[in-house]
């Protein structure tokens, strides 16, 4: 059976997710360029957030920041998805391919992914999602992920929105260029 989009080949069973999405007023391929690089420094709040929890806020384009927090860039499907991912036994380790994520290859304790999703409405309008999702692989982690996730969630969720309203106003500034 073929899945539809690479967060459901990467992860179908998952523990914890979080979905967010917006209608943008630009074409799916604006949309998907300005997705896959965003400056998250754009938003006070982003940044704020990040530093709360101790994550890297000196460079804060999608891709360097996905680099110093040391997720990986799983798999792209130009112009519908992008996926970003990672595991962890006791701290983040580089997802090496599908395989070994798949196959549990370092025995982690927590897999996650988190995509953009694109899907042409029309000729100038395209809907964005992004999804979390998390895998808890024991039933210890999954008690202790889930008072994290109780914590974080709000603030989790709010991130994600003000990601999309930034990749939107960027979209269409490409759209009118």
């Amino acid at each position: 059976m073929a899945n539809d989009t690479l967060i459901d080949k990467y992860l179908p069973k998952y523990s914890f997710n979080e979905y967010h999405e917006i209608v943008i007023n630009a074409s799916i391929e604006n949309v998907y360029k300005a997705a896959i690089n965003f400056d998250l420094s754009q938003s006070k709040l982003i940044y704020y957030l990040f530093k709360l929890r101790g994550l890297p806020t000196k460079r804060l384009n999608l891709q360097d920041f996905i680099h110093d927090i040391g997720f990986t860039n799983l798999e792209e499907n130009f112009p519908r998805e992008n996926l970003i991912g990672f595991w962890a036994r006791t701290k983040i380790a580089p997802i090496t391919n599908y395989e070994d994520f798949v196959n549990n290859t370092i025995s982690a304790k927590i897999k996650a992914v988190w995509n953009f999703h694109l899907k042409k409405l029309n000729s100038t309008q395209t809907v964005l999602s992004t999804e979390t999702r998390v895998l808890c692989v024991s039933p210890i982690t999954r008690i202790t992920f889930g008072l994290y996730w109780l914590a974080i969630k709000p603030f989790s969720g709010a991130t994600r929105k003000k990601m999309l309203q930034i990749i939107k106003q960027d979209s269409q500034a490409i759209n009118k260029n």
